[in-house]
C-alpha cells in the first residue's frame, strides 16, 4: 500500500464502510460503527467500535488508526 495513503481506517457511519468496500478498499478498514449492515461482510469480518453518536474511544486507539471518518458535527463529540 502507498505510505501517504491511510493503511488503517475507523469508519465511525455505514456510508462510510460501504463506499470503501465499494472501492475495494476493505482491507484498510480496522473498526466499524455497531449499526453498519451493508455491506453484510463487513459485521463478520471487522470489530464494531462505534454506535452512530457514541464510541468505545479505547477499543478506537487501541486498533491505532491513521484515519477516523465520521458524520458531521453530530459525531464531534467522538472526534475530541
Amino acid at each position: 500500500m502507498d505510505a501517504q495513503l491511510p493503511c488503517r481506517i475507523v469508519c465511525l457511519t455505514e456510508e462510510t464502510t460501504e463506499t470503501l468496500y465499494r472501492i475495494g478498499q476493505a482491507d484498510r478498514i480496522v473498526g466499524i460503527s455497531g449499526f453498519t449492515v451493508r455491506p453484510p461482510q463487513a459485521r463478520k469480518e471487522k470489530p464494531r467500535v462505534s454506535a452512530f453518536t457514541s464510541a468505545r474511544i479505547d477499543r478506537i486507539l487501541a486498533l491505532a488508526p491513521d484515519l477516523v471518518l465520521g458524520f458531521s458535527d453530530l459525531q464531534a463529540d467522538i472526534a475530541q
